[in-house]
């Protein structure tokens, strides 16, 4: 047999089609025969929205027999491309396939207690959270609303979180009993993002006044007393009297 070779390239793993992320596919060349000499590599122009880089190395030597073709993508899909492996008259051909997906654009999240019950004439806490997603890393805005508009105020620190990451605390007064809804809105450039506390104001419960006492006692207790007292004091200074007469005479 004629020395010769063969040549595959493998299957690279989905990337994000992102015009950055880049599937890397290794090109794999075997010999045969005992076959020597240095094979050149080269790719056939890649579709449309695909961009690669060149093979490297360009040329496999009999001891060197991996080389890489790496590919990135601005849209999802599957693309195929040509890799040609050429050595003086021979020349075989292998196919990489390259697979990229729809990339998740940067963004944020924000959430909070759903419900926060509190009395009038008191106060009321809950944490907002803002948390990235995908690399975001901006400045988010945070604002709030009130339904009805009045009777309960809110407040936000800090009411700006910057690189799209933090926690802020929302403050709940009000002197008015009732049910409310808070919205809470998270901007940042033309992203916006809300989320919705649910406010109960109760009203302040007034304890009856406690019963009046004398010397700690109930009046009519205290006073039934004290007159039974007057009366045996009475009835006493009487009996005294009158032993006191009848020995007179």
């Amino acid at each position: 047999m004629v020395p010769d070779f063969t040549i595959g390239a493998t299957l690279p793993s989905v990337a994000p089609a992102d015009g950055t992320s880049l599937a890397t596919s290794t090109i794999i060349v075997n010999p045969i025969e005992h076959f020597t000499g240095n094979i050149t590599l080269s790719d056939l122009p890649p579709p449309a929205d695909l961009e690669c880089t060149p093979i490297v190395p360009a040329t496999i030597s009999n001891s060197s027999r991996r080389a890489t073709l790496s590919c990135s993508s601005i849209a999802a899909g599957t693309y195929a491309v040509t890799i040609i492996g050429t050595s003086g008259r021979i020349s075989h051909n292998a196919t990489a396939i390259f697979r990229f997906t729809a990339s998740a654009s940067p963004g944020f999240t924000i959430t909070a207690s759903s419900s926060v019950s509190f009395a009038s004439g008191q106060t009321a806490t809950s944490d907002v959270k803002v948390d990235p997603e995908n690399g975001f890393s901006s400045q988010v805005e945070l604002a709030a609303t009130v339904s009805p508009s009045t009777g309960l105020s809110v407040s936000l620190n800090p009411f700006s979180l910057a690189n799209g990451s933090g926690t802020s605390t929302a403050t709940f007064r009000s002197f008015t009993q009732g049910n409310y809804t808070v919205t809470i809105t998270a901007t940042s450039g033309a992203s916006r993002h809300t989320t919705t506390v649910n406010v109960h104001v109760a009203a302040v419960s007034h304890a009856p006044p406690a019963p009046s006492t004398t010397s700690g006692l109930d009046p009519v207790i205290f006073y039934g007393i004290f007159g039974g007292i007057i009366i045996l004091v009475v009835a006493g200074t009487s009996l005294v009297l009158r032993r006191i007469r009848r020995s007179r005479s």
